[in-house]
């Protein structure tokens, strides 16, 4: 891309409020939303941003590299869901709120939900990345470590495997509703669902009373 075509990109850019990096997120963000994953290519970015193809490359290593920008959105997203939860609750229902907290993102956010765990991209995200996807899992494993001090749960198994045992299960329910499917299986009860779900997960976990 010529100087002065980057010039000229930076004053369009400058009267939106918005860095040439931003702009090509925000066209890639539009256009994952409104055709998924599939649908993001250098030449739709390039005809939103009003730029050549090769300038996206200023600023990102490749498409994957733009996707998995996004997908650190959506996990910044989640953390703030999961930091919602009153700590104020007793520990056993902080952990069921977590629980809760995630299948509300699932359902307020699916495209973030699609990109961030139903997606798969050829490049791996840089390490920074993956370090923000165990952060949000982490926020998980303290609300599960807290109920195990707390004596609310048990506690012969790793924290981390707990929340990991948490994540699986509600991505599961959330992933179906997301997916239309449990409107076929269970219209209107989607919530419901995961109610039972969220019950067999603090049922099972309660700390036996000492005999």
């Amino acid at each position: 891309m010529s100087t002065k075509r980057v010039v000229r990109l930076s004053k369009r850019l400058a009267r939106r409020n918005a860095t040439p990096k931003e702009a090509v997120l925000d066209a890639a963000r539009k256009l994952c939303f409104a055709e998924g994953v599939d649908g993001v290519s250098a030449r739709k970015i390039a005809r939103e941003v009003g730029c050549s193809a090769t300038a996206i490359y200023l600023y990102y290593r490749n498409i994957d590299h733009v996707l998995h920008h996004l997908r650190m959105e959506g996990h910044a997203l989640l953390a703030e869901y999961f930091r919602r939860v009153d700590r104020a609750l007793p520990a056993i229902d902080r952990l069921r709120e977590t629980g809760s907290a995630y299948y509300r993102f699932g359902i307020e956010h699916p495209k973030y939900y699609e990109l961030m765990f139903l997606s798969r991209f050829k490049d791996a995200p840089p390490r920074e990345f993956v370090q923000q996807e165990v952060f949000t899992l982490l926020l998980v494993r303290d609300v599960v470590k807290d109920a195990m001090d707390a004596g609310a749960i048990r506690t012969d198994v790793d924290p981390m495997t707990l929340a990991n045992a948490l994540w699986s299960q509600v991505h599961g329910v959330t992933s179906l509703a997301i997916s239309g499917l449990l409107i076929l299986t269970a219209p209107g009860r989607e919530h419901d669902l995961v109610e039972v779900v969220l019950d067999g997960i603090v049922n099972g976990w309660r700390a036996s009373a000492p005999s």
